[in-house]
């Protein structure tokens, strides 16, 4: 009997040196989620051109934001939720969750045994992360 080949060993998978494009969010504050990506989340401006900005690491953007004046945030309606940043190691992570407990900031770190994680919020419309 011939079984399938696994997708892992196919010969149409997807190349491994493939990675995911940027998250492209409408933000109502470029500052603050600027404050929040570099300050809290160590992301690094890659650039910024009037109310648009990108973030990133290695000069490759992981965010980009775009400012929208009024910008309203609306509950219950289909888009993205969450997306996920990889950091470099458990280390680095336990350092961004440190600086969100530092600045009481709501997050809820979570082990899902293969994957460490912590699920937090947007940076507020107004204050300030320093």
């Amino acid at each position: 009997m011939n079984l399938p080949q696994p997708i892992a060993i196919s010969p149409h998978r997807i190349d491994p040196r493939t990675l995911p494009g940027h998250v492209h969010l409408k933000v109502a504050s470029l500052e603050n989620q600027l404050l929040f990506y570099q300050n809290v989340l160590r992301l690094e401006l890659n650039w910024r051109e009037g109310a648009s900005a990108g973030l990133g690491v290695n000069g490759r953007d992981l965010v980009r934001l775009t400012q929208i004046p009024n910008g309203k945030r609306y509950r219950g309606v289909t888009g993205i939720y969450h997306f996920a940043i990889l950091f470099p190691n458990r280390r680095e992570l336990a350092r961004a969750i440190a600086r969100l407990f530092a600045l009481k900031w709501p997050n809820s770190p979570t082990d899902h045994v293969m994957t460490k994680t912590t699920y937090t919020h947007d940076a507020p419309h107004t204050g300030s992360v320093d």
